[in-house]
């Protein structure tokens, strides 16, 4: 919709209001308010996910830009639930992440997330993950296979040459790669408790600081393929190796528990968003425009309004400029000040242009600036002059197009 149409459809709606008194307007206006933030709250809805079937609300597109529950079966086996949310094309970190744990061992069986909103029209990709207690057996061999790792990275870093070790990495990122080995290893288990592995401690730094200070008078080779008959400088160097992989092992086997969770199952949907109608937020409002003087002498007209506002954002994704607003229209009535009326140009009525901030559900401000012509009583309006104007309005949406209608 361009500006002309906007203007040409204001002036429809002003129509509405001519002959009735500015009182009119504004306790209308003010009736208006009091109904709409009374009658404004909302609902939260609520998705179903069918496990079996591997589908969300049955299929059907799912709510946009509103706040929503997914609402799934939680089997007797499951004691957590996580989703991660992506979004279908831009597949990297996910744009949320959930996590239900089942209550103090509790005989339920539904799960609940409650979601952000989401862009309209638009492909997500839901990923659901379900966790079980861990055996004795997977916890045994869990730790076995982060031993065996951590140990060969561990000697795969370190080598002999000349008369010290060298790492082929610095300490901190020697410290990243094992904390990687550890993560990558535990990536299908949970602790009941939520925590998670921060990192080996500042005493593993030390001790490979410590294996890098020691000195050595050996042609290089690799430790991993020393012969038994070693000098007493190299059994004195693979004892720090072996006792950075002890520390190593200990720190981990500290952290693992025997109530740890693993994985069962994965279930990924992708699904798309209702498509929601654009709107036009109308203002109906009274207004002051200023013509001069201070607060001792303040001379102003004051007359009803009808525009439009164009948010600086989508509120729903940014709070504060969503809020914000350029807004156009015309005062619905002529002014006169100090014996002069004034009318504007183009329409018969002065127009308007001002920056707008909603402050509640039904309600926003405008400052800006009121643009008048004279008018001598001969239909031809005279001179163009831009006034401060300031006004209050009821907001009301008004929805476009042939989609369905947001709840």
């Amino acid at each position: 919709m361009d500006i002309h149409a906007m203007i040409t459809w204001l002036i429809y709606l002003s129509k509405l209001f001519e002959g009735m008194s500015c009182c009119r307007i504004l306790s209308l206006v003010i009736a208006l308010i009091s109904t709409y933030t009374a009658t404004g709250q909302e609902f939260t809805r609520v998705v179903n996910y069918d496990v079996l079937k591997n589908i969300l609300q049955g299929g059907a597109p799912l709510p946009a830009e509103e706040v929503f529950r997914i609402n799934g079966f939680l089997p007797d086996i499951a004691e957590r639930v996580e989703l991660a949310i992506y979004e279908k094309k831009q597949r990297g970190e996910p744009i949320e992440r959930h996590v239900f744990n089942r209550p103090f061992n509790l005989a339920i069986d539904q799960f609940e997330f409650q979601v952000s909103p989401l862009h309209s029209d638009k492909l997500y990709v839901f990923q659901f993950r379900y966790f079980a207690a861990a055996t004795p057996e997977q916890l045994r061999v869990l730790q076995l296979s982060l031993n065996s790792n951590l140990e060969a990275a561990v000697k795969a870093n370190f080598q002999f040459r000349k008369n010290r070790i060298v790492s082929q990495q610095t300490s901190k990122q020697l410290l990243k790669t094992f904390n990687q080995v550890v993560l990558q290893g535990l990536r299908d288990f949970r602790l009941a408790n939520g925590r998670v592995f921060e990192g080996f401690s500042t005493l593993c730094e030390e001790k490979i600081r410590q294996i890098e200070r020691t000195n050595l008078r050996i042609a290089r080779f690799n430790i991993a393929s020393r012969s038994k008959n070693q000098s007493q400088k190299v059994q004195y160097a693979e004892k720090l190796i072996d006792e950075l992989i002890g520390l190593l092992t200990s720190e981990v086997s500290q952290f693992l528990s025997p109530n740890m969770l693993i994985q069962i199952e994965e279930k990924t949907v992708i699904t798309r968003t209702e498509k929601l109608p654009g709107h036009i937020p109308v203002n109906l409002g009274y207004s002051i425009v200023y013509f001069g003087g201070n607060f001792d002498n303040f001379n102003y007209s004051n007359t009803p309004y009808l525009g439009i506002s164009l948010p600086l954002a989508n509120k729903t994704f940014n709070r504060y400029l969503g809020d914000a607003s350029l807004s156009i229209g015309l005062l619905l009535q002529n002014i006169s000040n100090e014996n002069q009326l004034y009318t504007g140009p183009l329409v018969g009525r002065p127009l308007y242009a001002a920056l707008g901030y909603k402050l509640f559900n039904a309600v926003r401000v405008h400052a800006g600036g009121a643009i008048l012509s004279e008018d001598h009583g001969n239909g031809n309006p005279v001179g163009l002059s831009l006034r401060p104007m300031a006004g209050l309005s009821l907001e009301l949406n008004v929805w476009v197009g042939f989609g369905k209608r947001k709840k």
